[in-house]
């Protein structure tokens, strides 16, 4: 069930726009903006228990699980806890070969990973921070996990690889 959850939550933006989106590379801006955003988290982490985000990925699961897990960051602070959601999208780029883009369509403007040659979109920016906004108590490697198996369904699906 949290599976399908994660599914539907992840393809939401795409099957509300119904192919009417356009994509764009992320300005510097954009680029900016997301290691700022990883970079608060850095600060919390290595204030309160010695580490960092470092792009790797046991460790980063792991940052991010602590963060939670000790309070360190609340349910209203959606900045970052959608930092969080681009340090998992880090992963899943380097891991799965994906790149950012922008995805635009009529309900706005988001951060997304493209699957090369599918068209297809994965959105991590708010896999945390809208699971932690409904109450759920968030397993991070569970949604990392999850993620990278919809990647693969998506890539198999569609004969990539």
């Amino acid at each position: 069930m949290r599976m399908m959850i994660g599914v539907f939550l992840a393809l939401l933006p795409t099957l509300l726009a119904a192919e009417t989106f356009r994509t764009e590379a992320p300005s510097e801006m954009d680029r900016r903006f997301m290691e700022t955003q990883i970079e608060e988290l850095n600060e919390i982490a290595s204030l309160e228990f010695g580490r960092r985000i470092n792009g790797t990925k046991w460790n980063d699961l792991e940052v991010l699980q602590r963060l939670l897990d000790q309070g360190l960051v609340k349910k209203h602070e959606t900045a970052r806890l959608q930092g969080m959601g681009i340090v998992i999208g880090e992963l899943l780029r380097k891991e799965k070969g994906l790149y950012w883009t922008i995805y635009t369509d009529k309900l706005g403007r988001s951060r997304a990973l493209e699957i090369p040659g599918k068209r297809e979109f994965v959105f991590p920016v708010t896999m945390i921070s809208r699971r932690v906004e409904a109450g759920v108590d968030v397993k991070v490697r569970e949604v990392y996990e999850n993620a990278v198996k919809l990647i693969d369904e998506i890539q198999d699906k569609r004969g990539w690889q």
